[in-house]
């Protein structure tokens, strides 16, 4: 039987699109519908939902995914490089923990987490080298286990969610992983700041897609630690900079943010994009693990077209 399937995101990120994918599509621009895009830009890659039905689904030639996010594009470089070492690695890992006892499952998860922060100091994530390999596994076994499949590092770089009890798990899809590293084959692959990817665009027929770390929507939910850098206020306006000039190159743009029920109630977001078309879009917070406590919410997307 043929497997018609498309390639999915592989690992699970906070702020990850899948549960709003349709709704965005409806908000892409209609040049891309009509294949007069040819360029796709993702400076904020995250878990790449959106990235895999534009590159699946559209005449794209050119595509750059970046993020600030060192462990997260290391990972992407290996199911781009190495899906068959990174195969053996992650079977390694998911045999033993099948034999495992419960209380045995959460002890492994932690000598993991604690090699896989110690080793850290031994990447340098500038060269690609043997030991990607094995850490892109270690990084997939722990967003398979962790609490919520969440990724939060401390300031010294650190990977610190806790166990999350998921005591049967499969820890990767090994046809989607090959699907994968077949769609980003051709993708070129950055580990940078935003700034440095979107300055750099210049061709009219781009569409550029912005998701950042969100503005937080509470005193409560500042989850803004997709990495041991923290995106604030400061750089919401650098991207709101971004976006104006990008806007004046006639560059297409979509960009997602919180919007104005922020907890100083502001709406420092919709003033940084008040010349643009500002609509909304019905989700749920992830940042809980039970699915009824998901607190329904709104969310800003903002385009120039």
């Amino acid at each position: 039987m043929i497997d018609n399937s498309r390639a999915t995101p592989i690992i699970k990120w906070a702020g990850g699109k899948t549960k709003v994918l349709k709704q965005l599509i409806t908000k892409f621009p209609f040049e891309l519908h009509y294949g007069k895009i040819r360029n796709y830009y993702e400076p904020f890659f995250g878990g790449g939902a959106v990235f895999f039905n534009i590159i699946q689904n559209y005449n794209i030639q050119n595509c750059v995914l970046s993020d600030v996010n060192e462990e997260l594009m290391l990972f992407y470089n290996v199911v781009k490089k190495d899906p068959n070492k990174l195969l053996s690695f992650v079977e390694k890992y998911q045999s033993n923990y099948d034999r495992l006892t419960d209380s045995d499952k959460e002890k492994f998860y932690y000598e993991i987490r604690n090699t896989y922060n110690i080793e850290r100091f031994n990447i340098d994530f500038n060269d690609y080298s043997y030991l990607f390999v094995p850490r892109a596994a270690q990084m997939l076994f722990l967003n398979k286990t962790c609490y919520n499949g969440l990724f939060r590092q401390n300031l010294r770089g650190e990977f610190n969610v806790p166990f999350g009890k998921n005591y049967k798990t499969n820890i990767v899809d090994k046809n989607n992983l090959y699907k994968v590293s077949k769609t980003l084959e051709n993708v070129s692959l950055l580990c940078t700041d935003f700034q440095e990817i979107c300055e750099k665009i210049e061709d009219r027929d781009s569409f550029v897609y912005l998701d950042p770390p969100y503005r937080p929507i509470n005193k409560s939910a500042r989850f803004t630690n997709y990495h041991m850098s923290n995106f604030i206020d400061n750089d919401q306006f650098r991207l709101a900079e971004i976006f104006k000039k990008l806007n004046e190159k006639n560059v297409k743009l979509m960009l997602n943010n919180s919007c104005s029920n922020t907890y100083d109630d502001s709406g420092v977001i919709e003033n940084f994009y008040k010349d643009f078309q500002i609509s909304y879009i019905n989700t749920s917070s992830t940042m809980s693990s039970i699915s009824s406590k998901r607190k329904k919410i709104n969310e800003l997307i903002i385009t120039n077209y």
